[in-house]
């Protein structure tokens, strides 16, 4: 089980429901299979997502942490605030771990697969 996704095992797609990619070659069991509720993903119950510019972190039960990283230049900066203020909006984003690298998705081929894991995460709210 990966503690850390490599910026080019991560994608990024905007949308309504922001929704991150990431591509690992090992099973991340601790993550719920991948479904959907009425054409949604459905919720991780117990997970958090929390957004950042140089890296990312998936928190869930049992201490189980996923750091996934960032943008590596600055040239990414402006795609990147665009999709950290998409999560904001949200509250959350939609996070799958998949076994194969591909460049487009869709959430019913991701359920379908019945290999995805993941769904729906809150983002963490800090006060101040």
């Amino acid at each position: 089980m990966p503690s850390c996704v490599p910026r080019e095992d991560a994608r990024y797609f905007g949308g309504a429901l922001p929704t991150l990619v990431i591509y690992s070659a090992e099973p991340i069991v601790q993550l719920p299979t991948f479904r959907l509720v009425s054409g949604r993903p459905s919720t991780c119950v117990g997970w958090e997502f929390i957004p950042g510019v140089t890296f990312s972190m998936v928190e869930g039960p049992g201490r189980f942490r996923l750091m996934v990283e960032g943008i590596t230049h600055r040239d990414e900066a402006d795609e990147r605030f665009a999709w950290l203020g998409t999560v904001d909006r949200a509250g959350g984003a939609v996070v799958a771990a998949v076994d194969v690298h591909n460049e487009t998705f869709s959430w019913a081929a991701l359920a379908e697969s019945g290999r995805a894991r993941g769904g729906y995460m809150p983002v963490i709210r800090r006060s101040g």
